[in-house]
């Protein structure tokens, strides 16, 4: 059955009556809130999380889960991570198989309109499916506005400001709003507070980062990586930002398929490119071919992963070597 994603916002308990649900859409913001809430919802339980390269190694894996009982919690949601139509033998079988009252939570990323587990899930009435489409301008301001209710100095000018500097991401704009609740406990927003607050130099100088490092421009890189100052509590910031270039990128790919014009599938994309960077997308599509953007993917990832796993590691280095690694990278190929 297919759910509104404004809806279970609303009420995340709507989603208490289905065995299973399914999240799927570039919105990757939206679907790491939907997670936490449902997190908040079922504080009592006990969360496992699984990763579909862990269920396919391990076949019997989920099943396994699904039947054993929790041995320090009366109920146990179980989270699958990036998921796709590769794990859906495994996924439906178990589904099918689960007769105990455990509720599992499925994330993907865009699933086609053929895809094989958003089939199975639009036709089942006791299943969800939530699409987590894409933001637009309009959600965003009703995303701050209701975010930042009861603030005084919460203008039209700083509110576009705020989606501006966060290149319309809601999982940006999340870290920034609670930024702004740390900073200002008054509640009263001082204008020129906030834009030294979001320190809009630093991100543009770390754009200019990303953007070296995916053309393979060693000079660059070396010289903005001993200009940038790297704040430690903000590499999730930075991870998310290649993670955007990254994730657009493929879409510029994955259009081009169908147009077999770069130009058109740019202009089709959605929030649009501003028309000063569209010459550096263009240079990152001619340097990159959508294996490669993938397997970037697949490696921020893993250094996401090892970045929450270990609250004593140096996140900026990590990111700072990530940089210069995905550098060398495109200088080679």
């Amino acid at each position: 059955m297919i759910l509104k994603s404004y809806i279970i916002e609303q009420n995340t308990s709507t989603l208490e009556k289905y065995k299973s649900v399914l999240f799927y859409g570039e919105n990757t913001g939206l679907k790491d809130e939907l997670k936490e809430k449902i997190k908040e919802l079922n504080q009592k339980a006990e969360n496992i999380n699984f990763f579909q390269d862990e269920i396919i190694k391990n076949k019997d894996l989920l099943g396994n889960e699904i039947v054993n009982t929790s041995l320090f919690n009366d109920q146990k949601i179980i989270f699958l991570n990036k998921i796709n139509d590769k794990a859906f033998d495994i996924i439906s079988k178990n589904l099918d198989d689960n007769s105990n009252n455990i509720k599992i939570y499925i994330f993907c990323d865009l699933l086609e309109k053929k895809s094989k587990l958003r089939n199975y899930f639009e036709k089942k009435i006791n299943f969800g499916i939530v699409p987590c489409y894409q933001d637009n301008q309009r959600t965003l301001y009703n995303y701050l506005n209701q975010n930042l209710k009861g603030y005084s100095g919460v203008t039209p000018e700083i509110i576009n400001f705020i989606i501006k500097n966060s290149y319309e991401d809601r999982k940006i704009i999340s870290s920034e709003i609670i930024k702004i609740k740390q900073f200002f406990l008054d509640k009263k927003i001082i204008r020129d507070d906030l834009l030294e607050l979001l320190n809009i130099k630093q991100n543009t100088n770390f754009s200019l980062l990303r953007d070296a490092a995916l053309l393979g421009n060693k000079s660059i890189v070396n010289k903005l990586l001993s200009e940038v100052d790297f704040v430690n509590e903000s590499s999730f910031f930075y991870l998310n930002q290649m993670s955007s270039r990254i994730a657009r990128l493929l879409e510029i790919k994955s259009s081009d398929t169908k147009t077999n014009d770069s130009e058109l599938s740019m202009e089709l994309l959605k929030p649009k490119i501003f028309w000063k960077d569209k010459p550096v997308y263009n240079k990152q599509l001619q340097k990159w071919d959508a294996t490669g953007l993938n397997r970037v993917l697949e490696d921020m990832l893993k250094l996401e992963k090892l970045m929450k796993s270990n609250s004593h590691i140096r996140n900026d280095l990590l990111i700072k070597n990530f940089l210069i690694g995905l550098c060398s990278q495109a200088a080679t190929s």
